[in-house]
């Protein structure tokens, strides 16, 4: 888990899971996020290795109108939705290679994965207010094109894949600073607040939580339930599934094709006559 506050006590007691405090928009950051993994890799008598990356940071800031941007506006926001994730891709591909052919555990072991959470933002015009997001996110999402094409066929014992979804409108703390936005800025700020007064009228959480369910209506989604379809992707797909090469756009949350893979059938809509 990486972040660039994040604290011990805000891990998971899982041993899967180490915190790693580190700005990957700095070359520093990310050579401390290698070292660690490094270091997790090798620590055994056989080489572990590194299965799965996920890419969730992003920044929507600064909200304002295009004529107010300044070049370091446009410079911090790649960093951080496109430079950062990037360059950690390819510092990290090595480790989620699998164990060489001498080693015994390499008859199990499968390429590594790395998933890109993208957003609706990158297709298409944005909200006004949000067209730094949209350009980095944009580049973000070309950016899983390139690395796919490339991790999946870069030397002996590659094929490392790289998929990317959207995740749709989840309740983050990106939601947040969206709402406290000023509408002449973004004009359509009153939107997200009712999307956030939306889930108040959402079915109870408990019993639901636990199971994965179509992503809501007019309301903001749980990042819980966002989960459940990262770990579809992750665990559940083929590698050419995973990646949707040929696919012009790229796995979406809100795709009802995709519901029966990923949530339970007590949970699916019940079909329309």
């Amino acid at each position: 888990l990486v972040s660039r506050s994040i604290q011990p006590e805000d891990s998971t007691e899982s041993t899967k899971f180490v915190p790693i405090p580190a700005d990957i928009t700095t070359g520093e950051g990310r050579a401390k996020v290698v070292a660690v993994v490094e270091r997790l890799c090798n620590e055994a008598s056989q080489r572990k290795q590194l299965r799965f990356v996920v890419h969730s940071a992003g920044t929507i800031e600064p909200i304002k109108s295009i004529q107010d941007i300044t070049p370091e506006d446009l410079r911090y926001a790649m960093s951080v939705n496109l430079e950062g994730p990037f360059f950690l891709s390819t510092a990290l591909h090595n480790y989620m290679v699998p164990p060489t052919l001498s080693d015994s555990t390499s008859a199990t072991a499968t390429p590594g994965r790395i998933l890109h959470i993208s957003s609706g933002a990158a297709h298409g015009a944005p909200p006004v207010g949000w067209s730094i997001y949209g350009i980095t996110k944009a580049a973000f999402y070309q950016s899983f094109k390139v690395l796919d094409r490339e991790l999946s066929s870069l030397g002996d014992g590659g094929n490392v894949r790289v998929g990317s979804f959207k995740p749709g409108v989840v309740d983050t703390s990106m939601q947040g600073t969206i709402r406290n936005s000023n509408a002449d800025a973004m004009p359509v700020v009153g939107n997200f607040q009712k999307m956030k007064d939306g889930m108040k009228s959402m079915p109870d959480q408990d019993g639901v939580s636990s199971k994965a369910r179509p992503p809501p209506n007019g309301a903001l989604d749980t990042p819980e339930n966002v989960a459940f379809f990262a770990e579809w992707l992750l665990l559940g797909t083929t590698d050419d599934e995973f990646a949707n090469r040929d696919d012009p756009n790229e796995h979406d949350i809100r795709n009802v094709a995709l519901y029966p893979k990923w949530i339970p059938e007590e949970n699916l809509p019940t079909p329309t006559k």
